[in-house]
């Protein structure tokens, strides 16, 4: 029992010692000492006089005995990333240069969105090493300075306000300039399109690189149940072996528009008629 309370004992000390310096002093027990007349010694409570093995609350001392006199503590110097501050700046678009992570923390945390050069981005913050950037869903994720530039390009907060509750009116927009074009596997704009490459066109002209396939697209981004639509959020649909095989825009109001085989042009659809509900498999917020 005595090798436990020991453990215990060093434990908790380490423990202390990663957040903390502790000053203390080693003392050996004199005949006549009790914890009170060696705490008033020490200008400490008595609970702050602790026996190796645990704490000596009352009970008679052993001469000889070793004592560990607790005196305080002092906040440990903190790493120089911990010290790093943030604050607010004016909201204005960055441009991503190199690719990489957003992440919940600055360097570390959760990755929220991977990033491809040439992407655009809101900063509303910023810490020495990173850029806090606006989340569709309203949070702050934070990306390494060294991979983005910012602009001079301001946003107005209310814009911004706009994009989180409304979703991304302006990639719509950009969308249905396209109605009626011919569907083409493979095809190439202006002449034709497929239903990838209206999807990649459209987030492309609002500064959002996406990949050429519907496969592809469905791995970037957060993740949207139905309920959550918002118009621009990206709609994706299986085929008959569950793959993933085509895609659209969702536009509100249960529609969405997409380049579409059965129309053979680009068309607004209903969402949860049998044919698309169906085969409906997810949706992603850029």
């Amino acid at each position: 029992m005595k090798a436990l309370g020991l453990t215990v004992g060093l434990l908790l000390l380490l423990s202390t010692a990663s957040w903390a310096q502790v000053d203390y002093e080693i003392y050996q027990v004199r005949p006549g000492d009790t914890v009170y007349n060696i705490a008033a010694r020490f200008g400490v409570v008595p609970e702050r006089v602790q026996r190796v093995s645990g704490a000596a609350a009352r009970g008679e001392l052993a001469p000889g005995e070793s004592l560990v006199i607790l005196l305080g503590a002092r906040p440990a110097a903190r790493k120089a990333e911990e010290s790093e501050f943030s604050r607010e700046i004016t909201p204005r678009f960055a441009i991503v240069t190199s690719g990489a992570s957003i992440t919940s923390e600055p360097g570390d945390g959760r990755v929220y969105y991977d990033v491809v050069a040439g992407s655009r981005v809101i900063v509303t913050s910023e810490n020495l090493s990173y850029w806090g950037v606006v989340m569709a869903d309203g949070s702050t994720g934070w990306l390494p300075k060294s991979a983005a530039e910012l602009t001079g390009e301001l946003v107005d907060p209310q814009q911004i306000e706009a994009m989180l509750k409304g979703g991304r009116p302006d990639v719509v927009a950009e969308a249905l300039r396209f109605l009626g074009t011919p569907y083409r596997y493979g095809g190439s704009l202006p002449d034709s399109v497929d239903c990838s490459l209206l999807v990649q066109v459209a987030f492309a002209a609002r500064g959002i690189r996406l990949p050429r396939t519907a496969a592809e697209q469905f791995e970037v981004g957060l993740p949207v149940t139905y309920s959550q639509l918002v118009p621009g959020d990206r709609v994706y649909f299986i085929d008959s072996s569950g793959r993933i095989n085509h895609t659209g825009i969702y536009i509100g109001s249960g529609q969405f528009v997409h380049a579409s085989s059965r129309r053979r042009c680009v068309a607004v659809d209903s969402l949860t008629s049998p044919l698309y509900w169906s085969r409906f498999v997810g949706a992603r917020r850029s």
